[in-house]
């Protein structure tokens, strides 16, 4: 897969999710409906985790790249 996609894929999902967060902060469902649960624990864990990969993207590369040489 290019860089290219790659990056692609993570914005895409990242806006989902990012969409997702809106919509739930907006229309606030009861605690116990599987959208509440959904947020907690799918949806903010991959925004957080592909926010972190979008910034520390050189740095993960530069460690791929290391561990292949080795």
């Amino acid at each position: 897969m290019k860089a290219r996609q790659i990056r692609t894929i993570q914005r895409a999902v990242h806006l989902v999710g990012g969409l997702a967060i809106t919509i739930y902060i907006y229309l606030a469902p009861p605690a116990d409906s599987p959208a509440h649960t959904a947020i907690r624990w799918f949806i903010v864990p991959v925004l957080v985790a592909s926010g972190m990969a979008m910034w520390q993207w050189p740095r993960i590369r530069r460690m791929i790249r290391t561990k292949e040489r080795v």
